[in-house]
């Protein structure tokens, strides 16, 4: 879908909002939210089960992307697929707009509107993103912004990754509501971007601008709106702030100051974006064209000519923030969950070898299947959980399992060294070199003098193979990759 269209009236922004403005007062209202069955055992709730869901959001949607952020962290992207709209939405609604043929590739559809027309044959409403879908039948089943956060951390638990963080810790979890229920309804910078009369904006600039105040007061002497670590409320809070950072301030009128007016509240945004799990899903370029390219959007902004904002300098938020000085664990951002599954306990070398099968082997295998691009990213990021898992495990102890290497690590060795020399240049998982991890790194020089150990595998030989085993179009040169030096782990 192209990014400059027409120019359309603002008769357009009345047409796409029709539903939600209030004819008495003029406003327009919040959505409501049809697909809410909560997910569960019980009856006439929805199973939690791996592979049976897609997440679809947009960047630009801060609901959507609280609920993307929300599955990386927890590492639920192995179990729910993840697909991704356009930015810009035509007449009928949301458009898989960034895919091939414009076509989702799991659910094959054009529309989001039609996954909610399967969910409900008689839905009416405008589509909204986040929604899941299950992919079986195609069908919307879940489309809560407010809350699909939160069901990832309460009812996936039995998914969550190796060492996820704790976003919902139970002492906390009253005080992280309140603060969820306050961030969602008072920063909001939609009460004026939506406004249709002075009135209206004027209230809505006042109360956007007093909840900044109240929450710049609040960040002066803790790092995270809930104290030392990140939790459901700051998720909340970071998607609004960086896109008031982004456009808000500009487009949605809200300029009574900018984000860097607030050095509380600045900081504290750049702590979160540099924080895995939130950059990798702040598409900055993607959240300035949805909000000032919309069609919609445009007609109610007035931006005839389809114009974007020079600003503001992304660079910015790369700049280090001394917050962690107002942790009593500056070190990490996250606590993390108690861990009682059996996989997790590095004890037996057969049940460690079934871990190495999980974090590493299956997404690498997937990873090699990937024909799209979320998938791809998807099972890479599986990977690096799992080496990074692997470093902090290797991290207080010699081998994976104590003091003695077993077939687990020469398992995990053979695995590194494919990693390295095959894995990430065919399947395109460069995100790091094993021996960037500085536990891996030593534990690979270890095994390395370990003559058993290193001849389990001639790598020089499989990367070959590998290469030459591709078709023609994949490989029409018959070219063999010939790095890295082995010099580079030593």
């Amino acid at each position: 879908m192209s990014y400059i269209v027409p120019f359309q009236t603002v008769e357009l922004f009345e047409h796409t909002f029709k539903k939600q403005i209030n004819k008495d007062t003029g406003k327009v209202e919040q959505r409501k939210f049809v697909f809410d069955k909560l997910f569960g055992e019980g009856e006439n709730q929805l199973p939690v089960e791996a592979d049976r869901y897609r997440l679809i959001w947009m960047p630009g949607c801060p609901h959507s992307n609280k609920a993307v952020i929300t599955l990386r962290l927890l590492g639920l992207d192995r179990v729910i697929s993840v697909g991704e709209c356009g930015v810009l939405r035509d007449p009928r609604g949301w458009v898989f707009s960034e895919d091939l043929g414009e076509v989702d590739p799991v659910l094959k559809i054009h529309y989001l509107d039609d996954a909610y027309l399967k969910g409900d044959p008689t839905f009416t409403g405008r589509s909204t993103v986040p929604a899941i879908v299950e992919e079986a039948t195609g069908k919307v089943v879940q489309n809560d912004p407010w809350n699909i956060p939160k069901y990832f951390v309460r009812d996936w638990k039995a998914f969550h990754k190796e060492n996820a963080p704790d976003l919902y810790p139970k002492e906390l979890q009253a005080e992280i509501d309140e603060w969820s229920d306050y961030i969602n309804r008072e920063v909001n910078a939609y009460g004026c971007g939506f406004a249709r009369d002075q009135e209206t904006f004027d209230k809505a600039f006042d109360s956007y601008f007093a909840s900044l105040d109240k929450l710049e007061g609040r960040l002066a002497d803790r790092r995270f709106v809930n104290g030392d670590y990140i939790t459901l409320s700051d998720i909340h809070l970071y998607v609004a702030l960086i896109r008031f950072h982004i456009n808000y301030h500009l487009v949605f009128g809200v300029n009574q100051k900018r984000l860097e007016d607030y050095p509380n509240l600045w900081g504290y945004t750049r702590d979160i974006y540099q924080t895995e799990g939130f950059y990798e899903y702040t598409k900055l370029e993607w959240i300035k064209k949805h909000y000032q390219l919309s069609p919609h959007m445009r007609a109610k902004l007035g931006n005839v000519y389809g114009l974007v904002g020079t600003g503001p300098d992304n660079r910015e938020l790369l700049k280090a923030t001394g917050r962690e000085a107002l942790s009593a664990d500056p070190e990490h951002k996250f606590r993390l969950e108690p861990e009682t599954r059996a996989l997790y306990a590095h004890k037996e070398v057969e049940t460690e070898k079934q871990y190495l099968e999980h974090v590493l082997l299956t997404p690498i295998r997937k990873a090699s299947e990937a024909t799209y691009q979320n998938e791809l990213e998807r099972w890479a990021h599986q990977e690096e959980d799992g080496l990074k898992a692997i470093n902090q495990q290797l991290g207080s102890r010699r081998f994976l399992l104590g003091e003695v290497p077993t077939e687990a690590d020469t398992l995990l060795y053979k695995t590194l060294l494919r990693h390295d020399h095959i894995y990430y240049y065919l399947y395109k998982l460069n995100f790091a070199k094993s021996f960037d991890y500085e536990n891996i790194r030593r534990y690979l020089k270890e095994l390395d003098g370990i003559e058993a150990v290193r001849n389990a595998i001639d790598v020089v030989k499989e990367k070959e193979e590998a290469f030459l085993i591709l078709d023609e179009d994949r490989n029409p040169y018959h070219l063999v990759f010939r790095g890295p030096q082995k010099e580079s782990i030593d």
